[in-house]
């Protein structure tokens, strides 16, 4: 599964709100899935993912906000140590729990997101 660097943290916050219905409910079956098969490999990727494949930002695979979400994935990247290689969920899920919510780094990384007072008030799922 290919997922931007950002979107692990989106996954970890995710409590059943969305853009849409049509964008929530992938959201809620690919989290569905992460959390039965961690051991799903995961191919980080700068451009479109699986979770944006619904969403109402996305034009033709380019995203309206393009510059904040690769703001937000180098952050993420940066601070999680993330490899170029392919990666197992469970693997994301430890180095977000470390270098992300164990830091305190959530607004560091993610105040300038609409959806960041949901986050911030939200328990990690995973």
């Amino acid at each position: 599964m290919e997922l931007r660097p950002h979107h692990i943290l989106c996954i970890g916050k995710f409590t059943g709100h969305g853009y849409d219905e049509r964008f929530t409910r992938h959201m809620t079956d690919i989290v569905a899935r992460l959390r039965k098969e961690p051991d799903t490999v995961i191919t980080l990727t700068d451009g479109q993912d699986e979770l944006c494949r619904y969403c109402p930002n996305n034009s033709s695979g380019v995203c309206a906000s393009q510059e904040k979400v690769d703001r937000l994935d180098s952050v993420v990247r940066k601070l999680c140590r993330l490899p170029d290689e392919e990666i197992t969920w469970a693997e994301l899920c430890r180095l977000s729990r470390t270098y992300i919510y164990g830091a305190d780094a959530l607004p560091i990384v993610c105040s300038e997101c609409e959806w960041f007072p949901l986050c911030r008030a939200t328990e990690t799922n995973y």
